[in-house]
This record gives C-alpha cells, structure tokens and sequence, in this order.
C-alpha cells in the first residue's frame, strides 16, 4: 500500500503554512463557548437573538477561508468583528459580552476549519499518490495498532483513482477494558478531499475480534473494492 511522506506527518504541506492553534487558545474558544450558552439559558428573551449573532460572526470567519493563522490573527480584534456582525444582523444584543459572542464564533469556526483542512490533506494525498500510479494510500493513523482503550486506533486509506475508502478503527468497549475493532467503507471525494458514506457496501461496519481479524477484513475489502472498480 501507497504511503506518502505527507502521510507520515499530520497536515502535509497545509499544516507547514498553517499553524495549529495553541491549544490555551482554543481552549478559551470552547470555554466561552460553553459560558456562553450557559448564560443564555437563564435568558430566554435573547437567546434566539445571540444564536443569530454568533452565526452572523463565524460567517464573517468564514470569509478567511480554511485558516488556523486566520483565525488567530482575527482573535485579536474579534470584538469589532462581533459589532460589524451586530449591524447586519436582525436584532442586536447589548446585555451580552461580545468577547464571549466572539470567542463562541471563533470556536465554532475553529471546528469547522479543522474538518475543511482534513479535506484539503485527503485531497492533496491522493493527488499526490496518483502522480506517482499509485493504488491504496494511507490518508490518517493515529492509535495503538493492535487496540488500547486509552489510545484508540483510527486508520483512514483509500483508492487514489476511484475514492473508494476504509476506515479501521479499534475503539473503546463500553466497559472500557477492551477495544471494539471495526472496518467500514466510505468514499473520498478526489476533488473535494470530503468523505461521505460508500454506495459499495451497505449496513453496519464490519467487526472483528482482534487487530489480527481486523487486517484481514480489511484486506479482503480492498481487494473486493479494487475489483469492482
């Protein structure tokens, strides 16, 4: 199987111009997030209204594109990003600290960034691994290969003309002891990097009894998919 020098760090080329978000940042994002709906539970008079206004805001982050730097760069200034948001939007709200409106806005669209840069990665490797006449191509690893509950396996490949996808996971058991091992199908849009559900097998995932089990499912579903393609 096909595994690029990109796949062998997370990002690729995206990330050496992108910057991760230092996670004190992030996690002031998502603790104004929460604060935030919080406080608009006991005010249900401008509850809706917030909502609004936090959507109004990210759509403007939206405007930067899929950008970490862009982000952090606008962090500083978010406030009179949450006023520009205010006056375009259908009611305004004073008795809510914009810095928390922002900040919720930046959360939201800090998630949202870390989905479309995934994408672009997906996109870029298989690109990359059609280039070079490739089949399958490892897009994401991370975990303990064989299965552990505190570090569950999570293995993203796909076909680098076709789309077709696996994703091979070990995954916590709900008495957290042992790890559930499963392979499913999925597709990679090639132009887009987007994953969506495959039209070549339906139902649940496949499961396994062990890591072993899992390899073999998912080596007999790579050849299953390469020969219906």
């Amino acid at each position: 199987m096909f595994r690029s020098e990109e796949s062998e760090q997370p990002g690729g080329d995206l990330v050496a111009v992108e910057p991760v978000v230092p996670a004190a940042m992030a996690t002031s994002w998502r603790a104004a997030e929460a604060e935030l709906f919080s406080v608009l539970l006991g005010r249900p008079d401008v509850y809706e209204a917030v909502i609004v206004l936090v959507g109004a805001t990210a759509d403007l982050l939206r405007r930067l594109g899929p950008s970490t730097r862009a982000l952090q760069d606008a962090a500083a200034t978010i406030t009179a990003l949450v006023a520009e948001a205010a006056a375009v939007a259908p009611a305004t709200v004073s008795a809510i600290d914009p810095d928390l409106v922002g900040r919720a806005a930046l959360a939201l669209r800090h998630r949202e960034v870390m989905v479309e840069q995934a994408a672009l990665r997906r996109r870029d490797l298989l690109a990359a691994a059609r280039a070079k006449t490739a089949g399958w191509v490892v897009l994401e690893e991370a975990g303990e290969w064989a299965g552990d509950p505190l570090a569950p396996y999570r293995r993203l490949e796909a076909h680098a003309t076709t789309g077709e996808a696996l994703l091979v996971t070990a995954v916590p058991d709900d008495d957290f002891r042992t790890s559930r091992h499963e392979v499913d199908v999925l597709s990679v849009d090639l132009d887009t990097g987007r994953l969506s559900q495959s039209t070549a097998r339906g139902g649940e995932p496949l499961r396994a009894a062990d890591a072993a089990a899992r390899e073999v499912q998912a080596t007999t579903l790579r050849e299953r998919l390469a020969g219906s393609g």
